[in-house]
């Protein structure tokens, strides 16, 4: 089979000045994220667009995740906090089913100290009230 002769590219750049430079635009979104950190991507392109560079919130959330730029973690925060909150209702239910325990061998004559089944029958009556 013979080959085809090449065409010629019928596209001609006539003056290479007036093409667009390359990177512009994510230049623009990595001098609006360094001013406005915490910015989301819709956020961004409406500042830009007012600035007459048209992104989208697609490639403004790729150049935010080659820059390193992370959004307030609310999901991770509140998930530490509600592990502080519960820590320590974990650790008095662990206290009181302890104590729990320790009544039940007193009461069915097991090895258990007096003094030991008096605290945690009073550690019963202070956890539930």
């Amino acid at each position: 089979m013979a080959k085809k002769p090449k065409r010629s590219s019928s596209r001609k750049v006539e003056n290479e000045s007036a093409a667009p430079r390359r990177g512009v635009k994510s230049e623009a979104i990595r001098t609006y994220l360094k001013s406005n950190n915490s910015a989301m991507p819709k956020q961004v392109v409406a500042a830009l667009k007012e600035q007459g560079v048209s992104v989208s919130p697609n490639m403004v959330s790729i150049i935010r995740a080659q820059a390193g730029v992370k959004k307030a973690r609310r999901k991770a925060t509140k998930a530490v906090a509600d592990h502080d909150n519960t820590a320590g209702v974990k650790l008095n239910q662990a206290a009181a089913l302890e104590a729990a325990l320790t009544l039940y061998k007193a009461a069915r004559g097991l090895e258990t100290n007096q003094s030991e089944a008096r605290k945690a029958f009073l550690l019963l009556v202070d956890i539930l009230g």
